[in-house]
């Protein structure tokens, strides 16, 4: 497990921008190699303008070997504003010539959420083939972080967030507003490429924990067992880190 990369732009155009340069290379590479792409995306407000600049990639010749997974959703139908795959529907998937057997969201109109966890898993099992005690490999996951430390929907009380080849979960914490389904650390953790997409002033304390102080939030659980880890911030969400001199800064901007 190596140490991650700590890169900051200066705001988060420029941070998006960079972001979809890595993904359409890290796409060709493994398509070249594999003859397919895995992705895991999450929802917020954050990795909007990233999925708006992909959607322009649209002479991309890839896309129909490109197959997207989600890193967590809400247990809302899916058409509500707060699910997570409609915001990438409306965001991306609209706008690319991606086969639909090619996407995967969590299913919500199921009775429970600990079902739709379960139906989730089966999806991963069957993509990746997997045998028991087996975990996927996702080629590249783009993660988020909450100012209380949590990633995809991770929390720092939630348990059995690091069960061994747990691959789905359910999880319903009183401060929710709804019941929510997650990858775990384990899945996250067998990942290729994982980044994390943070901007805004009101990230720069958690940003500083969770990279600096290493507290034991979720997402400073994220650490690939043989992966790479990427935090890309934004000027303001880096603004409370103390070792500048250890991270890569990039103010040019990126053409697409």
């Amino acid at each position: 497990m190596s140490e991650p990369k700590i890169i900051i732009f200066e705001n988060l155009h420029k941070l998006s921008a960079y972001l979809v340069t890595q993904w359409i290379q890290t796409a060709t590479d493994y398509i070249q190699r594999t003859s397919r792409f895995s992705c895991a995306f999450s929802g917020g407000r954050t990795p909007v303008e990233f999925y708006n600049l992909l959607s322009a990639e649209q002479d991309f010749e890839l896309w129909s070997r490109v197959h997207i997974f989600m890193t967590d959703e809400r247990f809302v139908d899916a058409e509500d504003k707060d699910n997570n795959f409609r915001l990438i529907r409306d965001n991306l998937l609209n706008y690319v010539k991606i086969p639909p057997e090619n996407i995967y969201p969590i299913p919500t109109n199921v009775q429970t959420v600990g079902i739709a966890a379960e139906e989730y898993k089966n999806r991963l099992v069957g993509f990746f083939t997997l045998d028991q005690n087996r975990l996927p490999i996702i080629d590249l996951v783009v993660l988020g972080l909450g100012e209380d430390g949590h990633t995809a929907s991770l929390f720092p009380q939630t348990e059995g967030i690091d069960a061994p080849y747990r691959l789905t979960m359910p999880v319903n914490e009183n401060h929710l507003k709804y019941e929510r389904i997650s990858l775990t650390l384990p899945v996250l953790n067998n990942a290729r490429h994982v980044y994390f997409m943070v901007a805004g002033k009101n990230k720069a304390d958690i940003v500083r924990r969770v990279i600096e102080d290493k507290e034991p939030f979720p997402a400073t659980q994220v650490q690939p067992t043989n992966g790479e880890l990427t935090f890309l911030l934004d000027a303001a969400a880096a603004s409370q880190l103390k070792d500048q001199q250890k991270y890569i800064y990039r103010d040019e901007t990126i053409s697409l």
